[in-house]
């Protein structure tokens, strides 16, 4: 309801022995009404103290800016403040006293102030709310927008007192307080979503920080378990090289013993296997010798594929797909051809039982983004060689590419195989990665960089006799002296004139005084400040005609070299007596050789 019942009022007037005052308009009411039963006569001077309080309460009531109204117990008004006619709009005719509360709830049906509907239905309703004489308040939107508050107190005597107070810019501040508030709001979801995702990217980010500080630290290991292996190779090379060219000297004697003969046999045998297990040593440490040239793919797969076929076994289901435009690497070809044969096999022990191998290549550009693999950017070719075995867990996953750690049994493997895939691929400059699952099968894939030159179609040599010297003068350096004698041995029964030095200082001492000198043959790793690749360099300055033959248990360097200088001719150790007399003719005259 839009007003309040106030207290009623009685006659307007009051008889005096004296004549009454003049009252203001909203003051006749105000003054007391004798009680019917026994009628009272005020005096002069009390009525005029109560028109004078009367007048003080309404001009008090006059600087209140809230509107204020008072109807009586019939519902006509009988005293309001300017404030209420002011505030809600009423004509000056309403302001007096006797205006009916319907009358007013009219105007306002009729102005609209009570929202769409019927006014007369409107009026109805507020009247009977009116006279049920309860408190209420309420807020009411205008239709200017101004808000009010009415607060309606019903009085002990009938009629009830309505307080209008305008809350239009409380309510526009409450407003855009809530605004304010849904906003901050709305940004601290915002800030706490792009925190939320800041924290899940950060969470990525130290998981991937983990993921390359654990890789980095597996190739740390690996790097230092390589530089170990390496020089145990270099050394064993080195009594290899003593053991099977001695052993070739030996059974070159046409009558020995035949005893002797079964002797020197299975020596031989164990020194070419002690061989292929240096050669697997070096592979892991990425020190072996590599001669890099473009391998398609396609071509690969062709020349071995049947071979990987039968090495199986009709158990094992092979799908090679070697893609149709898949590019070519840049690659030691025999060495890759090693290292798939090396994972098919461990596919094959992981599936007793038979199961399903497949090999196939892919294309794979890396950006600077993408090289977590330890890779540069660049074009790479990746070898995907995946089985449905038995799979691995983790622990074994993490150990698998260690040298020498193998969970077959005592006797069945070496535990090289991955280890060398690992060597060839690091050196070649690629990568190979390891996944696998219990019971689900393994996926190995290997990273190899892309081929900028066309595939190396040169054919094989087809080996021949090797004819001897014909008194070439050639300087053998070797620091270990076993080696040197061998070497010096087999050059003097070939027919060369040999010089020989322990290190490069004496070789040095040595070319000064000889001239003529036709073959360097030299150790890359040896004491004494000049190492082989430096005594090349030095004598091909002094002795413009001379040729060069490296050899070396550890060829990493001399490889790394050929970017810069021209190239030599190499042999890796250990090596038979055939080998070194067919890398020397070679070197001297590859005329001989190829017959070219």
């Amino acid at each position: 309801m839009d007003a309040v019942l106030a207290h009623p009022f009685c006659n307007p007037t009051v008889k005096s022995s004296r004549s009454a005052p003049s009252h203001p308009p909203r003051l006749g009411n105000l003054l007391p009404a004798p009680d019917p039963p026994r009628p009272t006569k005020l005096m002069g001077s009390d009525q005029d103290s109560l028109l004078a309080r009367a007048m003080l309460t309404l001009d008090a009531l006059d600087h209140l800016d809230q509107g204020v109204s008072v109807f009586d117990q019939s519902l006509r008004l009988v005293s309001w403040n300017r404030y209420f006619t002011q505030m809600l709009e009423f004509p000056a005719e309403f302001a007096q006293i006797g205006t009916p509360l319907e009358t007013l709830f009219l105007f306002n049906a009729q102005r609209g102030d009570y929202g769409p509907g019927n006014p007369a239905e409107q009026v109805r309703e507020r009247m009977a709310l009116a006279r049920q004489f309860v408190p209420h308040h309420f807020e009411r939107t205008r239709p200017s927008g101004q808000v009010l508050e009415i607060h309606g107190i019903p009085l002990k005597s009938g009629g009830f007192v309505t307080i209008y107070t305008d809350i239009t810019e409380r309510k526009k501040a409450e407003q855009a307080l809530q605004e304010s508030h849904d906003l901050l709001e709305q940004r601290v979801t915002e800030r706490t979503a792009d925190l939320r995702d800041l924290n899940q990217a950060l969470k990525q980010e130290i998981a991937q920080h983990k993921s390359a500080q654990a890789a980095l630290l597996e190739s740390q290991k690996l790097n230092a378990l390589g530089q170990l292996t390496s020089g145990i190779a270099h050394d064993f090379n080195n009594l290899l090289t003593i053991i099977q060219g001695n052993l070739d000297l030996i059974g070159d004697d046409p009558q020995p013993d035949v005893a002797i003969r079964e002797s020197l046999h299975a020596a031989a045998g164990a020194s070419r296997r002690g061989a292929e297990l240096t050669r697997q040593l070096l592979a892991f440490s990425s020190h072996q010798t590599l001669t890099p040239t473009a391998v398609r793919p396609a071509r690969l797969f062709a020349d071995i594929g049947a071979m990987l076929k039968r090495t199986l076994g009709d158990a094992i289901e092979v799908e090679i797909d070697p893609g149709t435009h898949t590019w070519a690497t840049q690659v030691d070809p025999i060495r890759l051809e090693n290292a798939i044969l090396n994972l098919a096999l461990n596919a094959r022990d992981a599936m007793p039982q038979g199961g399903h191998l497949a090999i196939s290549t892919a294309n794979i550009s890396l950006d600077q983004q993408q090289t977590r693999l330890g890779l540069d950017p660049g074009d790479f070719v990746m070898y995907v060689i995946e089985d449905d075995g038995e799979g691995m867990p983790s622990d074994i996953v993490e150990r698998a590419f260690e040298p020498f750690f193998t969970t077959k049994g005592v006797g069945t493997g070496t535990g090289l195989g991955l280890s060398t895939v690992y060597g060839f691929a690091r050196q070649s400059g690629g990568q190979v990665c390891l996944a696998s699952k219990p019971g689900i099968g393994t996926r190995v894939e290997l990273y190899l960089p892309r081929a900028t030159a066309e595939e190396d179609k040169a054919s094989h040599i087809a080996p021949v006799d090797v004819p001897g010297g014909n008194g070439e003068r050639i300087l053998v350096v070797e620091n270990d002296p076993d080696v040197r004698h061998f070497i010096c041995r087999v050059l003097e029964d070939l027919g060369y004139n040999t010089l020989d030095a322990s290190d490069g200082q004496q070789a040095q001492q040595l070319a000064e005084i000889h001239p003529d000198l036709d073959l360097l043959l030299t150790d890359l790793l040896m004491p004494g400040g000049i190492d082989g690749e430096s005594l090349c360099h030095r004598l091909k300055i002094t002795h413009p005609h001379i040729e060069a033959l490296c050899i070396s248990g550890q060829t990493n360097r001399m490889s790394d070299s050929e970017a810069t200088s021209p190239p030599a001719a190499t042999l890796a150790k250990p090596f038979s007596a055939q080998e070194l007399a067919k890398a020397v003719r070679l070197a001297l005259n590859p005329a001989a050789i190829t017959g070219h």
